[in-house]
């Protein structure tokens, strides 16, 4: 590296963490308005910045974990945190059986859910139906009281740190989910999905429970939570491309707003370690990147939609994800005349850093719906500021 590609590096780099403290953005967010129609690869201090669907999907294929482990999800162990041996090979075989059987589940199920008319923030109304959904479709029948006021609390946990909401674990909560989840396996109950699995049970306690709590009952409520109340949103604006299109209005969805805006991987052979963000947002491969364009879907003319993830690491929920989120979409939009309108102060952003603060409601919509506002919203971008920094400290997100 010769001097001036060296100050470019400590440029970059402070640039990066400068804007990524001071910032209310996340640092997916900051890595896109700062480098995001570039092409290529940008050398930071210590790894390099991946800009484009290209440069990404043609680096060498490394088997190292997305991210390392944080208290953010202890006392769990999910799938994607471990490393590419036996362990994560046999956890990734046994998912597969689970995610089969959910999968025709979900395709036999005949879904009621309808939101209450309110005006307010609905993602916590979407996430409470979606955690009674995925205990139903692990266990195959609904929770008890008890059952779910053990693991609600817990899931609601796990997702407000991962929105940054909160900035340390309820380890209380969690410890209650995992307790519940494993009583739970250790009935093995004739509808359980790994009931007839006995590699299931020949893992270790940390691994099943981790793979029900974590893989199954989180992953299903956070990543529909999040998916449907994106949908909802683009549909305020864009009602007859879902009408027309169903998938193609999803995957555009997933385009402009995916479930995770930023992947770090080690290095690995002659590639130095790296960061990237928000490659399918990047001109170079996406036409008209900023635009709600189902239609692009029509044919492969475009790169890869890399929402999920990439290469073997990739989330190998996303049929399941997926076909789910829609049907729990349809129903709702498709219930007495539904409609739905963001309040005039809201901003539609990826991780729902206020909620998703919406008015609903059936039949005729008011003429005044869309000049409601939500309250302390200041107050709001202040404690996610906080939250934010200290969870980017214990991730070590931009390291």
């Amino acid at each position: 590296m010769n001097i001036i590609e060296m100050i470019k590096s400590i440029y970059y780099t402070f640039l990066l963490y400068m804007s990524a403290f001071l910032s209310l953005m996340t640092p997916g967010m900051i890595i896109w308005k700062l480098f995001g129609n570039r092409k290529g690869k940008i050398h930071l201090w210590g790894r390099d910045l991946i800009c484009d669907s290209e440069t990404l999907t043609s680096l060498p294929k490394n088997s190292k974990p997305l991210d390392g482990f944080t208290n953010a999800l202890c006392p769990f162990l999910p799938t994607f945190l471990l490393d590419n041996n036996q362990e994560w090979k046999q956890r990734r075989e046994i998912f597969s059986v689970g995610n089969s059987i959910i999968i025709e589940r979900i395709a036999q199920k005949t879904m009621q859910m309808k939101l209450e008319t309110k005006q307010g923030n609905i993602l916590w109304d979407v996430f409470e139906r979606l955690c009674r959904i995925s205990f139903e479709l692990v266990f195959n029948r609904e929770p008890t009281d008890e059952e779910f006021n053990d693991i609600y609390p817990g899931l609601l946990d796990i997702n407000q740190i991962i929105k940054r909401f909160v900035s340390k674990p309820n380890l209380n909560a969690r410890q209650k989910l995992y307790d519940r989840a494993l009583q739970l396996i250790e009935q093995n109950e004739k509808d359980f999905i790994f009931h007839d699995c006995p590699a299931f049970f020949q893992m270790s306690e940390i691994h099943q429970v981790s793979s029900v709590a974590e893989d199954f009952l989180t992953t299903i409520s956070v990543q529909c939570t999040d998916l449907i109340c994106h949908m909802l949103l683009v549909y305020s604006q864009y009602p007859n491309q879902f009408h027309d299109n169903l998938e193609n209005a999803l995957s555009e969805t997933l385009r402009l707003y995916p479930l995770t805006d930023l992947w770090t991987r080690e290095s690995h052979g002659n590639q130095r370690p790296w960061i990237t963000s928000l490659v399918q947002l990047n001109r170079n491969g996406w036409s008209q990147p900023n635009s709600f364009c189902p239609q692009r879907f029509e044919t492969k003319d475009h790169p890869p939609l890399m929402s999920w993830g990439f290469d073997i690491r990739r989330c190998p929920a996303q049929k399941l994800a997926t076909n789910l989120s829609s049907l729990v979409f349809e129903t709702i939009v498709n219930t007495d005349q539904f409609w739905i309108e963001p309040a005039v102060n809201f901003q539609h952003e990826r991780t729902f850093p206020y909620g998703c603060q919406v008015s609903i409601g059936y039949g005729l919509k008011p003429k005044d719906a869309h000049l409601w506002k939500f309250s302390n919203k200041f107050r709001m971008q202040l404690r996610r500021w906080a939250c934010e920094k200290l969870r980017m400290i214990d991730q070590h997100e931009l390291n």
